[in-house]
């Protein structure tokens, strides 16, 4: 589940279509994510996405990270979700493996960044434990991850912990004008290395 709905205050404009070199920040996250597993968009309809999507909204449009994902989990047939923010280009990697590695006992598997916070919008979710929370939470606009996340059990995963270790720039997220600058020397840097 690809979350594109913020209104990107900080940045000064929608994030989804910024763009990072050749692509925007939704088509990063979109060529990132493992092939052949059905991708759930929640936010505006793209006009040309690089893979296949099926489109939702939340509700009431602009009403946060949480109303959209109760939007998506109306269409998850899946008994474990991953969800990913669209302003976090470097990171749909980390979905297949997160998804993977949920330890028995926990609704949740949250990667820690390289400030030592977790990441829930880069995350994997027992599905029925994420639909349970979501109706103890009831009304959902404006709600925060942090009061979500107070009814799951979470695991956090580190950059070691799992099959396919992270660095810390997998996590980049991009907020503000500066960060962008950050993601594009990063991007420069990845790409240096795999010339290497």
């Amino acid at each position: 589940m690809l979350l594109t709905g913020g209104a990107g205050t900080r940045m000064g404009r929608e994030k989804s279509g910024v763009m990072l070199g050749e692509f925007s920040l939704v088509d990063h996250v979109l060529m990132g994510l493992p092939s052949g597993v059905e991708v759930i968009l929640v936010g505006p309809e793209l006009r040309r996405p690089p893979r296949p999507v099926t489109c939702t909204r939340e509700s009431p449009q602009g009403g946060g990270p949480v109303a959209g994902l109760a939007a998506g989990l109306d269409l998850v047939a899946t008994e474990i979700v991953g969800v990913i923010a669209t302003d976090m280009p470097f990171a749909g990697g980390l979905l297949e493996a997160l998804a993977h590695s949920i330890p028995p006992g926990s609704d949740a598997l949250i990667p820690v960044d390289a400030t030592g916070h977790l990441q829930p919008l880069c995350a994997a979710y027992r599905v029925t434990a994420l639909r349970t929370a979501l109706l103890a939470l009831g009304a959902l606009p404006g709600t925060s991850m942090r009061s979500l996340l107070a009814h799951l059990v979470v695991a956090e995963a580190t950059c070691t912990a799992l099959d396919a270790p992270f660095d810390k720039e997998s996590l980049f997220d991009i907020d503000t004008p500066s960060d962008l600058d950050r993601s594009r020397a990063i991007m420069h840097e990845r790409k240096g290395r795999s010339h290497e």
